[in-house]
């Protein structure tokens, strides 16, 4: 499999799961650092970089190439254009077809699971685990009240889901357009146990 996309609820484990998946299979794990580094190589304003926060951190990856460039620096020198849906998502979506054409990736957010389409190559995933869960393992490691953390989780799905709709004009929730579907709170957050089930899928 040269390409495995993970959307996931927030806080459900997912970028730990993708990280230990990567190393499994001697993959890179792609999150939104990289469309934030780009943006800091181009000199795009706070503004702007928070527009590319798209998934979770994840580690760096060079991926500049001629075409993402020039698309990216036509937003980053057009600040009337900088909100412009249109072009922000051209660059979301050619930054994904090149982290594919390149292979042995994850790509954590962003849509991938609709950009890329079920390509033969591709494999879908999806990361779930109940709000209450996710939200006392967010409050003990952000130290923050339960109260705050299941807002915050709310919040930052309400934002994906937005951003699927919105961009790609599907649910986000939609079960359809994923291979699998874990629920990491059933499994106890065992990872060992998530990537058992993924293997019989690569």
């Amino acid at each position: 499999m040269a390409v495995i996309t993970v959307s996931k609820e927030f806080s459900s484990g997912s970028n730990e799961f993708a990280q230990r998946l990567a190393d499994k299979l001697g993959y890179q794990v792609v999150g939104k650092r990289i469309l934030m580094q780009l943006a800091e190589k181009l000199d795009m304003s706070e503004a702007q970089v928070e527009l590319l926060k798209r998934g979770q951190d994840a580690r760096w990856i060079k991926l500049v190439d001629s075409y993402l460039l020039h698309t990216v620096r036509k937003i980053a020198q057009r600040p009337e254009a900088a909100l412009d849906d249109e072009r922000y998502f051209q660059a979301v979506q050619s930054l994904v077809n090149d982290v594919a054409q390149r292979g042995k990736v994850i790509i954590l957010g962003w849509g991938g699971q609709l950009i890329l389409g079920f390509r033969p190559d591709t494999l879908h995933l999806r990361v779930v685990a109940p709000l209450e869960m996710r939200a006392r393992r967010l409050a003990d490691h952000s130290r923050i009240n339960l109260e705050q953390a299941r807002l915050e989780c709310q919040r930052q799905d309400d934002f994906s889901r937005d951003y699927v709709q919105h961009f790609l004009h599907h649910d986000w929730d939609d079960s359809a357009l994923y291979h699998l579907t874990i629920n990491m709170g059933a499994l106890g957050f065992n990872f060992d146990k998530a990537l058992r089930l993924v293997q019989d899928l690569l």
